[in-house]
């Protein structure tokens, strides 16, 4: 089995959640839980060191870092609180500043890091469009697998065994890939990127086993076996630019990561200063 066509077959099961021979098409994996928040449009970055939020209540958006972030603190502070506010976490202690030339720093840090995270998200969308095509190729596959099955009852309750297998890899490897294009620290990233790999090496194990069967049915019905090599070929050309997008997104996590990075050292030299200066009040 050559290992375009392994990677192709993964893809699929990472977009649609299943097997790409399975005769119904499998379901899409729940989507992973969003973190607790205090709001509902959250950005999560960096986690080390004393925790603090950039929170824009018009928008009811923010963005957190750090250890230890009070949210149900910030929650009030919202209601209480108008526009834009820094609130972070000093020796124990709860700060809130609105200072306009400090906040304009820290939203000015940020910005790099939020906009190569819209361009990640654009990535990902077009990898689930191309997903959503492989996924009904796979589907169509799984049609023609089904009626090469009828050859033998041992070998369809096999492919059946094998396609709900792959189906619950799939599953797994969709969750795992989410978190890898979500994740804030290259420690998670490559954690994610791990789970990745280990889980498409057992749907690549998988995928071997549902050819030798498929190997068998084909000796007795060749037609049905061509119209599925015809779509594992139309497979093969569609998984082609995701590899390129999966790459694209590797570049632009580096970037975020740096970015992020970056404006966390300036946000805590905003609160150094806001605390030097007394522009920041003690949340009681």
């Amino acid at each position: 089995m050559s290992t375009s066509y392994r990677l192709i077959l993964s893809l699929a099961g990472i977009v649609l959640g299943g097997s790409a021979l399975a005769v119904q098409p499998p379901e899409p994996p729940a989507p992973p839980a969003a973190p607790a928040a205090p709001s509902k449009k959250i950005t999560i970055s960096m986690d080390s060191g004393d925790g603090y939020a950039l929170v824009d209540s018009s928008e009811d958006s923010v963005t957190m870092a750090g250890r230890d972030v009070d949210g149900q603190q910030i929650k009030q502070l919202q209601r209480s609180l108008k526009g834009h506010f820094l609130w972070f976490r000093d020796q124990g202690k709860g700060y809130v500043t609105q200072d306009a030339a400090l906040l304009a720093r820290v939203r000015d840090a940020w910005k790099p890091s939020q906009q190569l995270g819209l361009q990640m998200s654009g990535l990902g969308k077009q990898m689930s469009e191309h997903g959503k095509a492989m996924g009904e190729l796979g589907s169509k596959m799984g049609v023609h697998g089904a009626a090469q099955a009828n050859g033998g009852t041992r070998d369809a309750q096999q492919l059946q065994t094998l396609g709900r297998q792959q189906q619950e890899l799939g599953r797994k490897m969709g969750e795992a890939a989410r978190r890898q294009a979500q994740a804030t620290t290259e420690t998670a990233r490559r954690a994610a990127g791990r789970e990745v790999e280990r889980l498409q090496q057992q749907m690549e194990d998988a995928q071997d086993a549902m050819e030798e069967v498929n190997d068998r049915i084909a000796a007795t019905q060749e037609r049905e076996a061509a119209k599925v090599d015809a779509l594992s070929r139309q497979m093969d050309q569609r998984g082609k630019p995701m590899e390129t997008l999966g790459k694209q997104m590797e570049a632009l996590g580096r970037q975020q990561e740096k970015a992020s990075k970056a404006a966390d050292k300036t946000t805590r030299q905003v609160i150094a200063q806001a605390l030097s200066e007394g522009k920041a009040k003690l949340v009681r």
